[in-house]
């Protein structure tokens, strides 16, 4: 029985202009990372990414323009402008994990629309496109290896920034349901912000150098089997790479050629038994002080309005501000758990608000008490 010829259905046309639209904004994202990176290497990637995306918007373009179909307007993404600003604060390496996820999530919706799309047309299309984007995701996450060693700095100051929005909210609502006093709320917040942020960083210290001290432990152990027994490490590299779907001639291949270079051979040992990414740790005081600074300077957000209001416009102002402050909070937060901004940031939102209701409602029944 012949096959019935495949039929475009309007959803399916609506997801090709996405598909546009997205390889013509991704396009414009990398073009600006590109401009504002100061390592060149990385910048001239970035300039070849933008160079592959207008070729697949083009691609997206000419299917669209054969069926018929109008081509949609073109503009950037929310998400992509919103990446460009995180750049421009934090630097192009700290968004690298954002850029490696969306590849990612592109090779699946691209993997499943050729299932679906059954036109020879749009097979072509995806036979020109998807071995790029293939290409582009294992280049990025080489990429994510060479800035891991930066990332602590961030993940460290996210954390803070994050802990000093939500606790001290919490804490000067507490406050104001039981105080009907400006100055005593402000004197609490403050107290809470310096106490908070002490603590913060001695937890964050402890911990780094706890996890740092298990990692060199581990790195020290592989260096010394790769020097009693090299062969054995390069048979387990071997080993590792046939189960990732490399055959065994290309795993012994790049097991090999990485032997030749002790400390590349040391790193690719350590990757695939442990984990550990890079070799090279940060020291942990200086994560411990990015942490607390960060939790002081947002911490002082939902204390300041106490200084020039009264306790109830002062709460209502603290609240305004730090639900703000909490929301761009969040979708920096987006950097290290790679949820979609919008998303991140809202989440943000309600947990501080959920946690400073919960601590008002429980200072305003302990002042009653009182």
């Amino acid at each position: 029985m012949a096959q019935q010829p495949f039929t475009w259905t309007q959803s399916d046309l609506t997801w090709l202009e996405k598909d546009y639209l997205g390889e013509f904004s991704a396009q414009w994202m990398y073009a600006k990372l590109a401009e504002m990176d100061k390592d060149a290497k990385r910048a001239a990637y970035m300039r070849r990414l933008a160079d592959y995306e207008k070729d697949h918007a083009g691609t997206w373009k000419d299917l669209m323009q054969s069926l018929g179909h109008p081509l949609p307007r073109t503009r950037r993404t929310a998400n992509d402008r919103i990446l460009i600003a995180l750049a421009r604060v934090f630097g192009p390496g700290a968004v690298l994990p954002i850029l490696h996820k969306g590849e990612v999530e592109g090779i699946a919706k691209y993997r499943k629309q050729q299932e679906m799309w059954k036109d020879p047309m749009a097979q072509a299309a995806f036979a020109k496109v998807l071995p790029d984007e293939v290409s582009h995701e294992v280049d990025l996450f080489t990429e994510m290896g060479r800035e891991s060693a930066s990332g602590g700095a961030l993940r460290s100051m996210i954390l803070g920034a994050n802990d000093g929005f939500g606790s001290i909210l919490a804490l000067v609502a507490g406050v104001t349901g039981a105080i009907s006093n400006s100055v005593t709320i402000f004197i609490a917040g403050l107290a809470g912000l310096v106490a908070g942020a002490a603590s913060m960083a001695a937890s964050n210290y402890v911990s780094i150098k706890a996890e740092q001290e298990v990692q060199s432990s581990r790195i020290r152990l592989e260096s010394q089997a790769i020097e009693v027994s090299p062969d054995t490490k390069r048979a387990q590299l071997k080993t590792a790479y046939i189960k990732k779907g490399l055959t065994e001639q290309e795993a012994d291949t790049v097991a090999n050629r990485l032997a030749e270079n002790r400390k590349e051979f040391l790193k690719a040992v350590v990757a695939e038994q442990h984990g550990v990414a890079n070799l090279d740790l940060q020291k942990p005081l200086r994560l411990a002080m990015y942490t607390g600074l960060a939790f002081m300077l947002a911490g002082i957000v939902p204390i300041v309005p106490f200084l020039f209001l009264s306790p109830l416009p002062g709460i209502e102002a603290s609240v305004a501000f730090t639900c703000t402050a909490l929301f761009f909070a969040g979708v920096i937060r987006s950097l290290s758990t790679l949820k979609p901004f919008i998303r991140s940031g809202v989440e943000m939102v309600l947990i501080g608000l959920g946690a400073s209701a919960v601590t008002y409602l429980v200072g305003l029944v302990v002042g009653v008490a009182v």
